[in-house]
């Protein structure tokens, strides 16, 4: 198999990937498990209606120099919800598990705006809020000069991904696993 002749890589590919680089290369083959789980419908839920609708979901694209071919990647972010007037882009989770995967995730949004040269009314870079509403908490995301470069190589990772033609090795510390909605797919 090749990298498609436009590879697009999304937030959400990115948290898959850090979280489990199978099922990542699952979701770039049309491999969709999500429809049969409980927890995403949950999420789903969440993000419907805890919080003011006010709040605006945003769609943001840009490009980004792949580190090894010297081509772009295209990429994309759907924004949970966002408060322009403040500058925070927020993204609800359910629980803190997978928190990794979530900043990454958070900051990869942060980077698409980075990218595309879109700042707060003052001028300042936005800056992300991981919103766990069932746990009443919120944590407060950046981007740093060194998660840009973390992030090229990930989605140079990814486009890498993308073109092996068998999955990666299944996770050896599964304690993610018994919740992802990849479980039976991968162990079953």
């Amino acid at each position: 198999m090749t990298t498609p002749s436009i590879l697009r890589v999304g937030g959400m590919l990115v948290g898959y990937y850090w979280l489990c680089p199978r099922k990542a290369w699952l979701s770039m083959r049309g491999i969709w498990m999500e429809q049969e789980s409980d927890t995403v419908a949950l999420g789903r839920l969440l993000d419907e209606d805890s919080y003011d609708r006010s709040d605006k979901h945003i769609e943001l694209e840009a490009e980004a120099p792949d580190g090894t071919s010297g081509s772009t990647i295209r990429l994309v972010g759907k924004i949970d919800r966002a408060n322009l007037r403040e500058g925070v882009l927020h993204e609800t989770k359910k629980s803190r598990s997978c928190e990794d995967a979530h900043l990454w995730q958070v900051r990869f949004y942060l980077w698409l705006l980075f990218r595309n040269r879109v700042t707060r009314a003052d001028g300042t870079p936005f800056r992300g809020q991981l919103d766990y509403p069932l746990l009443r908490r919120t944590e407060t995301v950046t981007l740093e000069p060194e998660h840009e470069t973390e992030l090229i190589q990930t989605v140079t990772a990814i486009r890498n991904l993308a073109t092996q033609d068998i999955p990666p090795a299944r996770l050896t510390k599964r304690t993610f696993c018994a919740k992802c909605a990849y479980e039976e797919l991968c162990y079953g």
